[in-house]
C-alpha cells in the first residue's frame, strides 16, 4: 500500500464522514510500514535501541521490579506480514514491553478514575468520560495503572481498544496495563492497526467472545523503527489525524445542512 492510495482516499470521501475512519486506518498502516515519512540514513538502527532494552529488562529482572519472561521462539519469515525499511527490526511484542498486573482491592482507591473497556472509543485510542471507583460501585479488584501506560483490553479485541494514559487509577481486569521500552505512543499506533489485530487474534479460533491472553499478545511481532523515526511517525499521523478530525466534523456537517434542507422541502410540499 503506497502513498497515492492515501491521496486516492480522499476522492471517496465527499458523501461520506463513515470513510474518514477508513482514512484514519490507513494512516496508521503506512505509519507502520515505514512509508508515512522517509527514512533517515544517519538514524541509530533498531538493532542498537533494541540492545539497549535487552540491558534494561536484564537489570530490571535482577532488581526485582519485572518478572522474566517466556523463552519465546525466534521471528520465522513467514510471521512478517510486509517488509521493513532498511534500519527496522521485527521483534515479539515481549522484547518491547510489559504487561504489568498489579490487581489491587478497589475500597483503598475510592477517589481513583475507574477504566473499562467501555471508556475507549473504538479503534482511535480516545478516552471517553469516565467516574471515579466509588461512583461506579466497584467490589472487586482491579489493576492499578500508572500514567505513561497503555491500556489494552484483552476481550474483544476485534474493537481494538487501547489508550496511552497520563495518570494513575484502576482499570477492570478485562484489560492489560502495559509499559513500553519503545516510544509508547508509537507501540499504541500499532495496537490500533489492522496488522496487529490480525496477528493478536491469529491464534484464537474461538466463536464466542475472544480474549487476548498474555501468550497470545507477548508472541505477536512488532515492526520497530529506529527511535527518531518513531518519534517522526507520531509527529506525522498526529497531524494526519487532525485533519481527519476536521475533515469528519465538516462532513457531517454538511450532511446535516442537506437533511435541514430536505426537511424545509418537505414542509414546503405538505403546505401546497
Amino acid at each position: 500500500m503506497e502513498l497515492e492510495t492515501f491521496f486516492e482516499q480522499f476522492e471517496l470521501l465527499a458523501d461520506a464522514p463513515n470513510g474518514v475512519q477508513k482514512l484514519r486506518e490507513l494512516i496508521l498502516q503506512l505509519a507502520v510500514q515505514g512509508k508515512l515519512v522517509p527514512q533517515n540514513p544517519d538514524d541509530e538502527p533498531a538493532s542498537v535501541l533494541l540492545e539497549r532494552i535487552r540491558e534494561e529488562k536484564k537489570r530490571l529482572v535482577k532488581e526485582g521490579k519485572i518478572k522474566k519472561g517466556k523463552k519465546l521462539p525466534p521471528i520465522d519469515v513467514d510471521e512478517m506480514p510486509f517488509e521493513l525499511p532498511y534500519g527496522w527490526e521485527w521483534v515479539r511484542f515481549d522484547s518491547v514491553a510489559t504487561i504489568q498486573s498489579n490487581l489491587v482491592k478497589p475500597e483503598s482507591y475510592s477517589n481513583y478514575p475507574h477504566i473499562a473497556p467501555d471508556k475507549i472509543e473504538k479503534g482511535t485510542g480516545r478516552l471517553l468520560d469516565c467516574n471515579t471507583i466509588q461512583e461506579d460501585g466497584v467490589t472487586s479488584p482491579k489493576h492499578f495503572f500508572f500514567s505513561g501506560q497503555i491500556l489494552y483490553s484483552k476481550i474483544r479485541p476485534n474493537l481494538s481498544k487501547a489508550v496511552v494514559i497520563d495518570f494513575e487509577g484502576l482499570c477492570s481486569a478485562d484489560m492489560y496495563p502495559i509499559k513500553a521500552y519503545i516510544y509508547t505512543r508509537y507501540l499504541h499506533f500499532y495496537i490500533l492497526t489492522g496488522t496487529f489485530l490480525e496477528l493478536v487474534v491469529g491464534y484464537d479460533n474461538r466463536l464466542a467472545i475472544p480474549k487476548v491472553n498474555q501468550q497470545q499478545l507477548n508472541n505477536t511481532v512488532v515492526p520497530v523503527p529506529p527511535l527518531p523515526e518513531q518519534h517522526r511517525i507520531v509527529a506525522k499521523v498526529d497531524r494526519l489525524m487532525s485533519f481527519c478530525d476536521e475533515l469528519e466534523a465538516k462532513l457531517t456537517q454538511s450532511i446535516s445542512d442537506r437533511e435541514k434542507l430536505m426537511e424545509t422541502a418537505v414542509r414546503q410540499v405538505l403546505v401546497a
